[in-house]
């Protein structure tokens, strides 16, 4: 779990003790009962195990009968957490622990925003009114039926990688952005970014001596957009691309390139080492938008 993380539940967990200690001076200032049933509460622990538990049961009914009196709810003097179901740590089970739904809800939140997913880019905003023509429109839904039924098969599609390529302003970037914000609905674990960002990553892990490409080559769904607009940085942009896509493809994870690039311009820009694991046949499907440019029919960012 991240400092991030960790200083959320934290101050999750001292919100509830204070609330707790400011709901138990109320209760002690409506009757001494109180701080004398939390006395002996305390004097249990000393006892054998069977006894201790025994009494903390009958202390237990004496506490709710006390709280009823009062109009108060029998759950008053228990902490409240803001998850009940790990206790604001984060994590459930024992022996062995697991992340708790709540941390997994955070980290998903915290990837659309790292990644910037945009919830206007979504599967239900497809509208039929961007097409210009009867034959851009049977062709955007095609594509459109073939990205809604990958990602409802994510994270292990059959086919593990798309290539969605074509000219600016086709609608590859909102079909890459609607798979992203399904997958992440979905629970699965999801990093939507541009090459530019990811070199610029990379960049960064040098100064900081953390790399960032662990995070790249495992996270079950990765959508790397804008592939062929990035800075070619020698020993940088292209060692990053192929360990990208050399692991990616080893472990048949989901991966969705987006790129103005064709084929050929892909292996023209990259060579032919890169660009044969990204159009692997026997695991990419390459997508090809066509038409004329949707952004000249009222949307800013396709």
């Amino acid at each position: 779990m991240t400092h991030t993380f960790e200083t959320h539940y934290a101050d999750l967990r001292r919100r509830a003790v204070l609330q707790l200690e400011a709901r138990r001076k109320e209760c002690d200032a409506l009757d001494p009962a109180f701080a004398a049933l939390r006395a002996k509460r305390s004097r249990v622990f000393s006892m054998p195990a069977q006894g201790a538990k025994l009494t903390l049961s009958t202390l237990r009914l004496e506490e709710e009968a006390l709280l009823k009196r009062y109009g108060l709810p029998k759950d008053y003097l228990m902490p409240s957490y803001a998850c009940p179901l790990c206790q604001d740590t984060g994590y459930v089970g024992s022996p062995v622990k697991r992340k708790c739904a709540c941390l997994l809800k955070l980290e998903q939140q915290n990837r659309v925003e790292a990644g910037r997913i945009n919830e206007r880019e979504v599967f239900s905003h497809f509208s039929d009114d961007i097409y210009p023509d009867e034959a851009s429109l049977v062709n955007g839904r095609k594509i459109l039926a073939y990205c809604q039924k990958y990602a409802e098969t994510l994270p292990s599609p059959k086919i593990p990688q798309l290539y969605l390529f074509g000219q600016a302003g086709r609608g590859k970037s909102f079909m890459g952005n609607a798979i992203a914000a399904r997958a992440i609905e979905r629970g699965i674990d999801t990093l939507r970014l541009t090459a530019y960002r990811m070199t610029e990553e990379v960049m960064n892990g040098f100064s900081t001596n953390v790399s960032p490409l662990p995070r790249f080559t495992q996270v079950p769904l990765l959508v790397l957009d804008d592939l062929g607009t990035e800075p070619m940085i020698p020993n940088v942009t292209a060692e990053a691309l192929f360990a990208i896509a050399d692991q990616r493809n080893s472990g048949r994870l989901a991966t969705v390139y987006i790129s103005n690039l064709t084929k050929d311009g892909l292996r023209e820009r990259y060579g032919d080492r890169i660009a044969s694991r990204i159009m692997d046949e026997n695991i990419t499907r390459s997508i090809e938008f066509k038409g004329n440019s949707l952004r000249y029919f009222g949307e800013d960012d396709r």
